[in-house]
């Protein structure tokens, strides 16, 4: 199963709903979105149709270090996540977060914390692209959670129950991708060898860019 979609709703929900099969929910980093709000994406999106959700920013504050501030953003963000039958819970990292110990250890100790709120909760971590995937992975080996890749920065994944890939723009978010690009991440696409792929586009020509891998994918 290859699913492609956005980070946030780039058009009408009502829109986008028809014309793909999943979301990445942007909403929630940046706040709680109303419990009408909820209902009505749950209620319109059809058969099939899947969640993933941005955990708040406020986790990712002061050095991930918890604080009265994170933890009720967290407790918030809990019921919509459910609400939505999210997949899993997806979380960015801060742009000063460095390829350390240190930052490799406060990764680690946040999803260990977060995964004692829930048990059942999965998550999918982006590290910055300075990082390498080895120590990525060593980072939160032995917990729940899937590291995000670039399909045109790293290797296709070979084996496991996810794929999940994050495309955030070959020149930052406000660019797009060129047609060289994007069938070079299909072809990328084509030899993950994961269960489900997730395909995420999160730059400023989102719903543009999934709608020309699609065709290529013929997803």
């Amino acid at each position: 199963m290859t699913l492609i979609g956005c980070s946030g709703f780039p058009v009408p929900a009502t829109k986008y709903l028809k014309e793909f099969d999943g979301v990445e929910l942007a909403d929630t980093h940046l706040g709680v979105p109303g419990p009408a709000l909820v209902r009505r994406w749950r209620r319109e999106a059809p058969a099939g149709f899947r969640f993933t959700a941005v955990a708040p920013k406020e986790l990712l504050s002061d050095g991930l270090k918890p604080s009265a501030a994170s933890e009720s953003a967290w407790q918030s963000f809990l019921p919509i996540a459910r609400e939505l039958a999210a997949e899993r819970v997806v979380l960015p990292s801060p742009p000063e977060a460095t390829d350390s110990k240190a930052w490799r250890s406060a990764f680690g100790q946040l999803f260990a914390r977060l995964a004692q709120s829930d048990p059942s909760l999965e998550f999918v971590w982006d590290p910055p692209p300075s990082w390498s995937l080895k120590d990525a992975d060593a980072a939160v080996k032995d917990l729940k959670v899937t590291v995000a890749r670039d399909p045109l920065r790293h290797p296709p994944v070979s084996r496991g129950s996810l794929a999940y890939y994050r495309l955030a723009g070959p020149a930052g978010h406000k660019s797009r991708y060129e047609d060289q690009a994007l069938e070079a991440a299909a072809e990328a696409i084509r030899a993950t060898r994961a269960d489900a792929v997730w395909v995420i586009f999160t730059n400023v020509d989102m719903y543009a860019d999934a709608r020309r891998l699609a065709k290529l994918l013929g997803a």
